[in-house]
């Protein structure tokens, strides 16, 4: 996607800066960044540039997606004859590793370009992609760059999801592929970066983890599923006689710029481990409720000063919806009305997402503030109640979480990707009808057994 600098005035928005200010004022975006957020100008000092009336809306920074998988956004509706699991294995056997192993070039980036756009829609421009194309590696990560950044234009880093479960040469294709994009992403410009993608240590051989640490670079952090379902951790002690973080420490993958989604099961030690290494994890409450697998530990993990994101796992894009359920599932889980308070939630999507990325592309996210990037989303919105810094999480989750998000606007590094409520870049009816027709080819592959 060409992007053009330009100077854009967003003018008359209620602005949340992302930390601890809330007011109507005026952004100004030069090029990529913020470079004011002031309140509104008198007439005979208006800036030159682009105006934006943002009457009616909320102005936030732009989300972030901590852990999701933009491959499976084509499963919406599809139904696999005899789908009847009984434990979370047989859930990822009987429906998400045959899907994943139907995928080809062209499903992949249907399913990137309609992941996108659902993300976009929601206010997230960025996020932190786990893909899986076992019948189509080579270049795969290419074709999701294309459709999520250069394409809708959002930021992503992505990484393939290295298994063994596909047998020794998939899993060599998948090293490959991570290592040859990790190299790509270093010349991005901060569109897009990546991570060294592994599936769970429960697919994964010593052998295969042992040649992933000796070609993953010294700066790159892996991005891995940890203990979703209780099997990780059983079969890593049937069959290596330690639990899976000492596992991945023994290789060296625990590292602050690696993530780890999920950990759900881990003991104390691990806990503690994680929380030594200053590894981020991601959590999914959503998608674990869908499958049954088990709540975080979200007090002990917050307390433990380790890095907590949020994320979908693919579940969908609305990032203030999960969040809204991260609070209620602790709350239910710990029958307690205190359990999953604003603090926690604000930390999970607020600070910890943002810190995440930039772990990954290297600057700062966020906040609206001069100097940050300029990922930017409006909301329609007008409160019904005061709204101030002390407010404004309420109004995210029980004004705009449980009624309707209408995301009018979202800038990504100063350029538009929608404009009141129209994809710049895209033909969002024709994508979607083209979707449709790889989801019809892409479920008849999937019952069939996944392409060869």
């Amino acid at each position: 996607m060409t992007k053009t600098a330009v100077t854009r005035i967003i003018e008359n928005a209620i602005v949340w800066d992302g930390a601890d200010r809330v007011a109507r004022a005026t952004i100004t975006i030069d090029g990529d960044r913020i470079t004011e957020i002031a309140a509104s100008s008198p007439a005979g000092r208006r800036p030159r540039g682009e105006q934006i009336d943002a009457t009616g809306k909320l102005a936030i920074p732009g989300l972030i997606n901590a852990h999701t998988h933009a491959y499976s956004a084509l499963a919406r509706g599809m139904a696999i004859p005899g789908f009847a699991p009984r434990s979370f294995t047989q859930i990822l056997e009987q429906f998400w590793w045959r899907l994943d192993k139907a995928l080809d070039p062209a499903s992949v980036r249907a399913s990137g370009l309609v992941a996108a756009m659902d993300a976009a829609r929601c206010g997230v421009t960025t996020i932190l992609d786990h893909h899986a194309s076992p019948s189509c590696i080579p270049g795969s990560l290419d074709v999701l760059r294309d459709a999520v950044c250069d394409t809708v234009g959002l930021r992503a880093s992505l990484a393939y999801e290295v298994t063994d479960r596909d047998g020794s040469d998939r899993a060599r294709q998948g090293i490959d592929e991570n290592v040859r994009f990790l190299a790509a992403a270093r010349t991005s410009a901060g569109r897009f970066a990546a991570h060294f993608g592994l599936h769970a240590a429960f697919t994964l051989s010593d052998e295969t983890l042992a040649l992933v640490a000796a070609r993953i670079p010294s700066d790159a952090g892996v991005h891995i599923h940890v203990a979703e379902g209780p099997e990780d951790e059983a079969l890593s002690m049937e069959r290596h006689g330690i639990r899976v973080i000492e596992r991945l420490d023994r290789f060296g993958l625990l590292r602050p710029s690696s993530i780890l989604a999920h950990v759900l099961h881990l003991d104390d030690g691990e806990k503690d481990r994680v929380a030594e290494r200053h590894v981020a994890i991601v959590h999914n409450p959503r998608s674990n409720m869908n499958n049954a697998v088990g709540t975080f530990d979200l007090q002990g993990t917050l307390r433990r000063g380790t890095l907590a994101g949020l994320g979908t796992d693919g579940l969908g894009s609305n990032l203030l919806t999960e969040l809204f359920t991260a609070g209620l599932l602790q709350k239910h889980a710990h029958q307690d009305p205190l359990a999953g308070g604003f603090s926690d939630l604000r930390q999970l999507l607020f600070v910890n997402n943002p810190e995440i990325a930039e772990r990954a592309f290297g600057f700062r996210f966020g906040r609206l503030a001069p100097g940050y990037p300029a990922d930017i989303v409006l909301i329609d919105y007008e409160p019904p109640t005061p709204i101030d810094s002390d407010t404004i999480l309420g109004h995210l989750l029980f004004g705009v979480a449980v009624h309707a998000l209408r995301v009018s606007d979202l800038f990504v590094a100063g350029q538009p990707v929608l404009r009141g409520g129209t994809f710049v870049s895209v033909d969002e009816a024709a994508e979607l009808a083209h979707a449709r027709e790889q989801a019809a080819l892409l479920w008849t592959r999937t019952r069939q057994g996944g392409a060869s």
